[in-house]
């Protein structure tokens, strides 16, 4: 049950309407589709908030008010969880949330603010849903931060290192377009152009996992990138499909329960195949089903970040051509199982499409591409760097 709200809540909820009051009901009477399982606020850089929903959600609404201010966001079929309540802060920009049912379909969060803000939005695809981003703005509060991220402020800086990962090599050519353009080439080529474009941003290191026409096993890329402490994996492919008329950029991150479409599928059993033939590295001294069962655990806490990641990367991908799919897709991929790396695959274009060969082929197009997987990458540092790290430093003391 939604807590009542006091009488000057309900004056705020009067003014915000513009003279219509919020109807308020127990949630349980809403419409049960997506429902709003977590809510927090990030102090990095700007203040942001984070909503966490578990599926997706369409026709969101947000807007600001002002006397007093607040952030209103209305959220279609959606249903709050129990284990949320309202919640009042008492320092930084935000003073509280609190949540409310309005026309028993729609579900309007409120947050009063301590003083006006600019906020932008978007969905990020989640491991088990959406989380709708919003950054207010303004700067976030340092002094709101937990113990562990204030202690590690008084250990030294260091970059965060970025591991390129250009698919396939020596033995193993990748896909073929329909000109004989091997995929491995294409992609030694993108993985260059972004190692340089990382390279010039400082507090970046980036590592490339291959820098000649060599064959790397599927799990030796990610020890290589394990092996050099990398906070982010990137791999570069350039996709094919049996229909060759499929085109488009694709970003791929780990799924533990299958793939999200029969091309994902496909890609990974056709990519996976060739550790297969090749040989493949084992954990000594485990079992299969232990190994597998450990590895599984401890994923579900990078794929989430992942597919972050891979949202943004995807993003910037859509400002220079079409996509194959609107959204980060989900395949079992072996260069994706890293229990302790976020890590995305991206597909930079369909090789097997004719016409998509031939911008492949182009140093412009390559450029392009690794312009967009930089862009993406950056976006998400400047929410997600890791503690202890230069940007992470940089973006919280930046005004």
């Amino acid at each position: 049950m939604v807590r009542e709200l006091e009488s000057r809540q309900r004056r705020r909820l009067v003014s915000l309407l513009g003279g219509t009051a919020l109807a308020l009901s127990p949630l349980k009477k809403a419409f049960a589709g997506t429902t709003l399982e977590q809510f927090r606020m990030v102090q990095q850089d700007n203040l942001t908030l984070h909503f966490d929903l578990d599926q997706r959600v369409s026709d969101a609404s947000l807007f600001t008010l002002n006397n007093p201010d607040r952030l209103v966001i209305d959220l279609p079929n959606t249903v709050l969880s129990p284990s949320l309540e309202a919640q009042t802060f008492s320092t930084g920009a935000v003073e509280g949330i609190r949540f409310g049912v309005r026309d028993q379909h729609m579900l309007r969060v409120v947050v009063d603010l301590r003083r006006p803000a600019s906020p932008s939005f978007k969905f990020v695809t989640r491991q088990q849903g959406q989380r709708l981003l919003i950054d207010l703005g303004v700067k976030g509060n340092p002094a709101l931060l937990d113990y562990a991220a204030r202690v590690n402020e008084s250990s030294p800086l260091r970059d965060v290192i970025v591991a390129i990962d250009a698919g396939h090599g020596g033995k193993d050519p990748g896909a073929i377009g329909q000109r004989k353009t091997q995929e491995k080439k294409i992609t030694l080529a993108v993985a260059r152009r972004l190692y340089k474009r990382l390279e010039r941003q400082p507090g970046i290191t980036p590592i490339m996992i291959r820098n000649k026409d060599v064959y790397v096993a599927l799990r030796q890329r990610i020890r290589i990138a394990r092996d050099r402490n990398a906070d982010l994996f990137v791999s570069v492919h350039a996709d094919a499909f049996k229909r060759k008329a499929a085109k488009g950029s694709s970003v791929y991150a780990l799924s533990l329960k299958g793939a999200s479409s029969e091309a994902a599928q496909w890609l990974a059993d056709k990519e996976n195949e060739t550790d297969a033939l090749f040989g493949d590295l084992v954990l000594d001294g485990m079992t299969k089903d232990l190994k597998q069962t450990l590895l599984d655990l401890a994923q579900n806490s990078t794929i989430e970040a992942s597919l972050e990641v891979g949202g943004d990367v995807l993003n910037e991908l859509k400002n220079i051509g079409s996509v194959h799919k609107p959204n980060v897709e989900t395949a079992n991929f072996a260069v994706l199982k890293s229990p302790d790396i976020p890590s995305v695959l991206v597909e930079t274009a369909f090789i097997s499409n004719l016409q998509e060969e031939r911008k492949l082929n182009s140093p412009a197009y390559q450029e392009k591409l690794a312009s967009a997987i930089q862009k993406g990458v950056g976006q998400y540092l400047r929410r997600r760097a890791p503690e202890g790290t230069k940007l992470y430093a940089a973006y919280r003391q930046r005004g």
